[in-house]
């Protein structure tokens, strides 16, 4: 269960950010990759002007948005920074150090970063856990976990046959 009392998928931010990633999306075929390469990330989409007071080391890059380069630049390291509108992936291997202090109820090193950046900056921040092959976004102070594609088509499947059966019964 979610740990807000209403639906975050009806969030204004996290609906935009569930649209950036929605399967279909380039972004998203670079998150499988990942995910199918047994890597893990953790990926901040936002202003890099606005972001960079948080960064520490990396690699400048400023090269077009692909699925593939952010696929290969997982391998590294540190955190992956595109632009606002992830059209181009401006750093790589950059250590995130953002306000400690700022509360967290991760406990993975890469989701507690994703959280506390993301609630500092509002950026769009992606974590995907290499052990769980999870992926969790966080905006703001919201925060979702991706389901599994797998999983909704089987709850879609299911909600299909059942809405079939009622529809016989109808008739009936």
């Amino acid at each position: 269960m979610s740990e807000h009392p209403y639906d975050v998928r009806t969030d204004p931010k996290m609906l935009e950010a569930l649209r950036r990633i929605a399967p279909g999306t380039n972004m998203r075929q670079g998150i499988n990759d990942i995910l199918r390469g047994d890597l893990g990330a953790l990926i901040v989409i936002g202003e890099p002007a606005e972001l960079s007071f948080l960064f520490s080391g990396g690699i400048r890059l400023d090269q077009s948005f692909s699925p593939y380069l952010l696929y290969e630049l997982a391998k590294m390291d540190g955190a992956i920074i595109l632009n606002a509108m992830a059209t181009r992936i401006v750093y790589a291997n950059v250590q995130l150090m953002p306000d400690p202090t700022i509360p967290s109820a991760e406990t993975g090193t890469r989701h507690r970063t994703a959280e506390r950046v993301a609630k500092q900056t509002g950026a769009l921040v992606i974590s995907i856990s290499q052990q769980r092959d999870v992926v969790t976004t966080y905006v703001g102070d919201v925060r979702y976990q991706l389901e599994d594609i797998s999983d909704i088509l089987a709850k879609t499947n299911q909600a299909v046959t059942t809405l079939e059966t009622y529809r016989t019964r109808f008739e009936q």
